[in-house]
């Protein structure tokens, strides 16, 4: 279960996707496919100077890590760092508290009543007083 939520500059809602995928992994792997899927879809749409904020402090240091893990995960964030050099400039992998992460959380739980993939340009219920109180 995968929830992303692009802000703009003033953390302003953008755009939000959910992704469902069976079987479920482990959480460093699922939150590296997380940040893969992420990136992807910033790419997609074209989008530069983009901060990645994620609250998986392992997946976030592997990136920034200057060697690669012989791991599942590392593959994963491998393909991560290079997907990130090739199409962002001015962008950066952070890592962030859950509790300044509720709305990835939030979207990722309801991922499982949805369709496999959803792409939200309104701010969907399941996220709306979160965002609301963030931006007062």
């Amino acid at each position: 279960m995968i929830g992303m939520c692009i802000r703009d500059d003033e953390g302003r809602f953008v755009l939000a996707k959910t992704i469902w995928k069976s079987p479920i992994c482990n959480v460093d792997l699922g939150e590296a496919l997380g940040l893969l899927h992420a990136i992807r879809w910033i790419q997609n749409l074209q989008i530069d100077n983009v901060d990645f904020a994620m609250d998986a402090k392992n997946v976030v240091d592997q990136f920034h890590n200057e060697g690669s893990v012989l791991t599942e995960v590392g593959d994963v964030v491998e393909e991560c760092k290079r997907l990130f050099s090739l199409y962002f400039e001015n962008s950066r992998v952070e890592f962030t508290k859950r509790q300044a992460n509720e709305v990835a959380h939030a979207l990722a739980r309801v991922a499982p009543s949805l369709a496999s993939s959803n792409i939200f340009i309104d701010v969907p219920t399941c996220i709306r007083d979160l965002v609301m109180n963030e931006m007062l």
